[in-house]
């Protein structure tokens, strides 16, 4: 560190006690997504605090650097600062912010005067205790029920920051409950949970499935079930975990099988939430999009054939897994094939378990997440 980088680092220690500028900093991983997103896009629309407040981007490089979100003008900071022009600004918008609004990279409060909400990366089903536990210090963590209290009371979280709110980026799926009307084909979106993490070791499964996803064995059985999709006019779109390890997937480029990853989201312009009020059955495992999907009251089904594997490294939240999450489970291709025939043609045997799940992991189901959080900040830290 440099004679000048000292001073400048040594300048804001200095400045600890003094008052916090009106400056608010956002984290989301992807990029202006997740929680983040849909808590900062209410409030650029409906709110004035975009004329009171510098409202900052907390990226970990440049490249993705914007001037305009939502129609609000927005700057940018990067953690992997390249000069010290970088450095000095990071260090400017970060040390005085007044808030800070996290949901995955964590963004650690500098003094006792910031404000930090952390509005969660979703509600566990899988225990991933390591991470969770480097959360850190917040003045707000939002949850979706008093059913996992306990399990945030595990990490240093208490009945005063803990704000059971619900989820920001839920608003808009509690909108768009219930079957698509006058949809022209049946969306099908499959989100696995990642077995081989894509940068830490200590996080993977041996077994890698022949494709890369449990289920579909063989590339023959790919092809059956891209007929079937085809038979009944539907169309399954793979989301791979963006944490996930990509080289062990070996997925065909089929007619009605889709990966739609964040390289098709941004193609599309389109949040993955919103993206999800256009689909109409969802597959996933071990992953809290599970909670999250159920308030769109549509087919749910889960592949966990792997779940004794899987959960020697990830334990499970609930040790009786089947008796807590209640809907279709998927272990060969032929159990696929039947969880495409009932989601096309409006006959999934579980709506009534899916609608008495939303209200067990949702105290709120009101779509009003977002303007409940913003009331309560504004009430009790002047926002």
């Amino acid at each position: 560190m440099s004679f000048t980088e000292t001073l400048v680092n040594n300048f804001f220690k200095a400045t600890d006690n003094c008052k916090r500028k009106n400056i608010i900093i956002f984290e989301s991983s992807p990029y202006f997504s997740d929680n983040t997103y849909w808590f900062f896009k209410y409030l650029a629309e409906n709110t004035d605090v975009k004329n009171r407040y510098t409202l900052v981007w907390l990226l970990k490089d440049d490249d993705c650097f914007r001037n305009e979100l939502c129609g609000v003008k927005i700057k940018c900071i990067t953690r992997n600062q390249k000069n010290f022009k970088e450095k000095f600004q990071y260090l400017y918008y970060y040390h005085f912010a007044k808030f800070i609004i996290d949901c995955n990279a964590f963004v650690y409060k500098v003094n006792h005067l910031q404000k930090r909400v952390y509005l969660g990366h979703g509600m566990p089903v899988k225990i991933a205790l390591k991470y969770d536990m480097e959360k850190g210090e917040n003045d707000a963590t939002t949850i979706t029920s008093n059913l996992f209290k306990d399990y945030f009371y595990r990490l240093h979280d208490t009945d005063e920051n803990l704000k059971n709110f619900g989820y920001c980026r839920n608003d808009i799926l509690a909108k768009n409950a219930g079957i698509r009307k006058n949809r022209k084909t049946t969306n099908i979106i499959w989100m696995p949970t990642y077995r081989q993490h894509s940068v830490s070791k200590d996080m993977q499964i041996k077994n890698s499935f022949p494709l890369g996803l449990p289920v579909i064995k063989s590339h023959e059985e790919m092809a059956e079930i891209n007929d079937c999709l085809k038979k009944y006019n539907a169309v399954l779109y793979i989301r791979p975990h963006p944490a996930q390890d990509l080289s062990v997937m070996n997925i065909d480029k089929l007619s009605n099988i889709i990966i739609a990853d964040n390289n098709y989201l941004n193609e599309k312009n389109v949040q993955l939430y919103e993206f999800l009020t256009e689909t109409d059955a969802l597959i996933t495992d071990y992953s809290s999009i599970y909670y999250d999907y159920l308030m769109l009251e549509r087919p749910i089904a889960l592949a966990v054939e792997d779940i004794e594997e899987f959960s020697e490294i990830w334990p499970m939240y609930f040790s009786d897994f089947k008796k807590n999450y209640n809907c279709s489970y998927l272990y060969t291709a032929d159990d696929l094939k039947e969880f495409i025939r009932e989601s096309a043609t409006d006959s999934y045997k579980h709506q009534d378990d899916l609608l008495k799940e939303k209200h067990r992991f949702h105290d709120y189901t009101d779509g009003k997440t977002c303007q409940r959080l913003y009331e309560f900040m504004k009430e009790n830290w002047g926002l």
